[in-house]
């Protein structure tokens, strides 16, 4: 007898539990208010999993990653407990039920259909379902259940720990790097001094490390290099000289960096004596087959007045190809 109203207790909170998700998922958070756009919003390439460290990042961000992964942990605890079922048909039955409710956020414009939050939901199931299986005894009274609230907890918490480390290691992990000198240039004709010798900009001398373009023989005002979406980011200095600034009516001068004929990154370069000083650039360059460099004044040949030194290439690490290899997979099947 016991048991039985344990039972319907049980079922009876799950529904309340289920109802107080669904209203979240279609009337909170102001999603009433999508419903005047008529469009439908979808995304089926997957990003990732979406569980991040919440250092730096935004509030409402971590917030909503965090809310989609520990709020279906209890359906992986509470519905085998319910309906005694293997790990294979709870986690397919909570797919299905899930790519519908994705599926008519979409349909009724109160939401998207994000294949990241069925992969996030799927996981919160998931923990919840190994959580009840670890307990073995007493699972159907008070103390079986405090037992697997805590390991939930445990296993809750390792999954951050793990994915959220793992997330760090693809964002923000780097590969190996290698200078601009060193890659093939696919069209123009700039040179890179041997010498890497000092030079004035702004009064402060500034020594070149690992590359510096050569003014004497570099003519033309764009050049591209083939880079086939190897690298990640493209880092370096430019600046106009103080040399230049003294000796000719340089005009001010912009470096673009372009790529499939968009500017994808540029740089002001001040002509005014006093002003003119070392510019840093940070190129993002993911999925950049060929890179522009092209460097825009009303002289006929701009790139012998501005100096660019220092130009490295870092490579996606060996995860960040893996998962980019297969998201090309995926998006090449729509």
């Amino acid at each position: 007898m016991k048991q039985v109203n344990l039972r319907k207790l049980t079922m009876v909170l799950l529904a309340i539990y289920t109802a107080l998700i669904l209203y979240f998922l279609y009337l909170g958070f102001n999603r009433g208010l999508l419903g005047t756009d008529s469009s439908l919003r979808y995304n089926l390439i997957p990003e990732g999993i979406a569980l991040h460290y919440p250092m730096g990042k935004a509030f409402q961000i971590w917030f909503f990653e965090y809310g989609n992964f520990l709020a279906f942990i209890p359906f992986g605890v509470v519905i085998p407990l319910l309906f005694r079922c293997s790990f294979k048909r709870f986690i397919i039955g909570f797919v299905v039920s899930i790519t519908l409710l994705e599926t008519i956020q979409m349909l009724t414009h109160l939401g998207s259909f994000d294949i990241n939050d069925i992969i996030i939901n799927t996981i919160g199931a998931a923990v919840g379902y190994a959580a009840q299986r670890l307990v073995k005894d007493n699972r159907d009274n008070l103390r079986g259940i405090i037992k697997i609230v805590l390991v939930s907890i445990v296993l809750a918490l390792g999954t951050i720990i793990i994915v959220g480390g793992m997330n760090q290691y693809l964002e923000k992990g780097e590969g190996e790097t290698v200078a601009l000198n060193n890659l093939k240039q696919e069209d123009g004709s700039i040179q890179w001094i041997e010498n890497l010798s000092p030079f004035t900009v702004g009064q402060n001398e500034v020594a070149p490390q690992i590359n510096l373009m050569d003014r004497e023989t570099t003519k033309d005002s764009e050049f591209v290099y083939r880079l086939d979406g190897q690298y990640k980011y493209m880092t370096g200095y430019v600046a106009l000289p103080d040399d230049v600034l003294n000796t000719t009516s340089t005009k001010n001068i912009e470096v673009e960096f372009i790529s499939g004929g968009e500017v994808i990154y540029s740089v002001g370069l001040s002509a005014t004596s006093g002003e003119n000083g070392v510019e840093t650039f940070e190129v993002p360059l993911h999925e950049v087959d060929d890179l522009t460099i092209k460097v825009n004044s009303e002289y006929a040949n701009p790139i012998t007045h501005a100096l660019i030194w220092d130009v490295i290439l870092t490579e996606e690490n060996a995860g960040q190809k893996v998962i980019n290899s297969l998201k090309e997979k995926i998006k090449s099947l729509f």
